[in-house]
């Protein structure tokens, strides 16, 4: 149905918003697949990259019985976190690195956060200002986790994401950031070189929303959300899983954690990983794959 001119990237907010409205109405699982086997898969089989944002205090609070259920299904996942956090609460982000989870930068005091940072945007920080924060982050991750970095997440990215972070992540060392949207963003959702020699990781969408976040604010709490109801948030997680391994696609999405062990949904969408048998995998090892 869906002619090849209409499978790409949409990122102005009139035509993503108009062509969502058509796709996501009619046949979307057919845009999906074609959208996504249009990527160039890093590592050649299916593979999924499961990550959390930890932004707020109860993101925090679900943090072991996170770490819990990811060493229960033996799945190592990839952390956003903020430096503030680490310094408020450094024994539980010891343990995430301990126990082979990958730390992602998500900056010092995640700006728009309540907590430290309400009245600041990430993409309305001067360049020096945004230094700082991915910077102090950084060395906080060495200082008391005792880890070196290589990747980034903007705040909120989207909207809040600027090119200005890439010439930063590449004085730094970094290999990666994540901080796009696959249904907006060149690669059609697998890694792929941005600009400073940084690769982009776009997070992805879902089998039958392929033009929207799948998380759990797009899909569960926003105004009008795509679903609205957690049974069919893990069923289309289940849905999309199947056609991953099915035509051998790259896929990752990121999670609030505090939604996530609600109502049990970590647990089932874990265990569906591990039914379907497909290979989790972390941002560095899927760039180490390419660079």
């Amino acid at each position: 149905m869906y002619p090849d001119f209409l499978i790409r990237p949409y990122s102005g907010r009139i035509s993503a918003r108009a062509v969502r409205e058509l796709v996501h109405r009619i046949r979307p699982e057919e845009f999906f697949i074609k959208f996504m086997r249009k990527q160039n898969n890093p590592l050649g089989r299916a593979a999924y990259a499961l990550t959390f944002d930890f932004d707020f205090e109860e993101d925090i609070a679900a943090f072991p019985e996170l770490l819990d259920k990811l060493k229960q299904h033996d799945i190592r996942a990839g952390l956003a976190v903020i430096g503030k956090f680490v310094e408020k609460y450094p024994d539980i982000h010891k343990r995430a690195v301990a126990e082979g989870h990958e730390i992602i930068n998500h900056t010092y005091t995640h700006p728009d956060n309540p907590h430290w940072a309400p009245d600041r945007y990430f993409n309305k920080l001067t360049y020096s200002e945004q230094k700082e924060e991915i910077e102090r982050a950084h060395d906080t991750f060495r200082k008391v986790l005792g880890i070196e970095v290589i990747g980034f997440r903007t705040p909120h990215y989207g909207n809040l994401h600027t090119e200005s972070v890439y010439p930063i992540l590449a004085e730094l060392g970094y290999k990666y950031s994540s901080s796009t949207a696959a249904c907006g963003y060149k690669g059609f959702g697998a890694p792929t070189i941005h600009s400073h020699g940084i690769m982009e990781i776009p997070t992805g969408c879902s089998l039958h929303f392929p033009l929207a976040i799948f998380d759990s604010w797009n899909m569960l709490r926003k105004r009008n959300p795509f679903l609205g109801d957690d049974g069919l948030f893990v069923d289309e997680f289940d849905k999309t899983l199947h056609t991953v391994v099915e035509y051998n696609l790259f896929l990752t999405h990121y999670f609030d954690p505090y939604d996530a062990i609600k109502n049990r949904k970590l647990n089932i969408m874990l265990k569906s990983i591990s039914r379907q048998g497909i290979k989790t995998v972390l941002y560095k090892e899927a760039v180490s794959s390419i660079l």
